[in-house]
């Protein structure tokens, strides 16, 4: 039986505390293991997009995504684009659809985080933060992780969601460390605003308090969002640039702040975004180096008893707008699994990846092609006034509107019995097919067959060139 598992996780971030809540719900034991000393009330901006909401949306009657949604952007029409100069090029509606409200979830990263962490200890996850794992075990006589504290975690499974410098794909998978420079880097920020801010004459039109603010400024080589939210009293801003320089890679290297001006004006950035980032705090700056790790071919241990899952499995870049989404259709994918293989555990796991497979790198792949395709318009061309999708957010309808719990209940028998069969084939060949793309054809979310079905919160975007 599935609810005398022990399910063994390592990494509370949004991948490990999907699986751990996930697993929870249907009745497994499960102990998670995080290296940080406590809950990671650090970070900047994190956005979850309706096929990762609508799974913190059942949890606990509604009661979680009330919560987050407290303190995310809670009150927003529209989000704008605009070229690099200040023009604007674009709107698109924020919500898509009146249903996506509860499930499109965009805020402070360690706030979404603490709330999530709590309600996971709320239902009984054994969290164990502090204990950083050093050596992953799993041969025939046992199935378990050291820790540097010395001790020994023993469980019927084992699920690496280590992130992106993962161990688990080291010692599990047996693969070596194959990042390389993306080319790019990123300069994040989040920080209350001041007075400073309100009475600009260019910033302080976003620190209203309603609606919230989201923007983008695309120029060559380089992308800007802005975010303010909670009444006008948060903002936080991103930008992409490009960077070759070097491969380490940090979530916490400081930024400095001339040298993010310098890339700005370098951009010929308009001069609001320039003042976005004069007014921030230095010690509020992060500069990491976007890493870029392509797609592995399993994410199962050689005894089927681990896996990888999130960025330890596949390691987006910011620009597919679903890191975040797609850990937590593994974590919900990955226990529905389990359950319903009743206890096989290798059956299940094998099962969970072929069900996630395909999709997963497909919109793992696009993070490139999304960042490329606003990266290198020509600003003088008709190509951008005929398109000016090109600038958006991939928002495709077969992403957005995806419910990867109901996916895998309804296909976990049929691979299965492909599992049992022994039936033979490449990973992309057994694995359930992506059901989209990220063409330029296909960056529309809605269809010219939906027209007379829209309702307020269903505008399609809007070229204001």
């Amino acid at each position: 039986m599935a609810s005398n598992l022990h399910i063994l996780i390592v990494g509370a971030g949004f991948a490990g505390l999907t699986a751990a809540i996930e697993c929870r719900h249907r009745g497994m034991r499960v102990t998670l293991l995080e290296s940080y000393p406590t809950s990671r009330n650090y970070g900047d901006i994190l956005d979850f997009s309706p096929n990762g909401g609508i799974h913190m949306e059942r949890w606990d009657g509604g009661n979680v995504a009330r919560e987050l949604l407290e303190v995310c952007l809670n009150d927003t029409d529209q989000f704008e684009y605009f070229k690099y100069d200040g023009t604007k090029v674009l709107e698109e509606p924020f919500l898509l659809k009146k249903e996506h409200y509860y499930r499109l979830l965009a805020g402070h990263r360690g706030e979404m985080h603490e709330i999530v962490c709590n309600y996971a200890t709320r239902i009984g996850v054994d969290m164990r933060f502090g204990e950083k794992v050093v050596e992953y075990i799993d041969n025939d006589q046992e199935l378990a992780v050291l820790t540097e504290s010395g001790k020994k975690y023993v469980g019927d499974v084992v699920v690496a969601s280590d992130g992106p410098k993962s161990l688990g794909r080291t010692q599990i998978l047996g693969l070596p460390e194959t990042k390389v420079n993306s080319g790019y880097a990123i300069y994040r920020a989040h920080c209350h605003i001041t007075d400073e801010h309100r009475n600009h004459p260019l910033i302080g039109p976003l620190c209203r308090k309603s609606p919230n603010f989201t923007g983008m400024w695309v120029g060559k080589d380089l992308h800007m969002l802005v975010y303010t939210w909670k009444g006008g009293k948060d903002l936080a801003w991103v930008f992409t640039h490009k960077d070759e320089d070097d491969i380490s890679e940090s979530w916490s290297f400081p930024g400095n702040l001339d040298d993010a001006m310098a890339y700005l004006d370098d951009a010929k950035f308009a001069d609001i975004c320039k003042e976005i980032v004069r007014l921030t705090p230095q010690d509020k700056i992060i500069d990491y180096k976007l890493v870029w790790r392509e797609a592995i071919t399993t994410w199962l241990g050689k005894n089927k008893r681990s896996c990888t899952i999130g960025d330890a499995a596949h390691c987006h870049l910011p620009t597919s707008a679903q890191g975040g989404c797609q850990a937590v259709e593994d974590g919900v994918v990955l226990a529905v699994c389990l359950e319903k293989a009743a206890g096989d555990v290798p059956l299940a796991l094998q099962v969970f990846e072929r069900i996630r497979f395909n999709r997963s790198h497909v919109i793992h792949q696009s993070s490139i092609t999304a960042r490329d395709d606003m990266h290198y318009i020509d600003w003088e061309s008709d190509f951008i006034k005929e398109h000016p999708e090109v600038l958006n957010i991939p928002r495709m309808a077969w992403v957005l509107d995806f419910d990867a719990k109901a996916d895998a209940e309804e296909h976990f028998d049929q691979l299965a019995a492909d599992v049992k069969s022994g039936k033979k084939g490449t990973i992309e060949q057994l694995s359930l097919p992506a059901t989209g793309a990220f063409d330029l054809s296909e960056r529309h979310y809605f269809k010219e067959s939906d027209s007379e079905a829209l309702n307020t919160a269903q505008i399609p975007p809007t070229a204001v060139l």
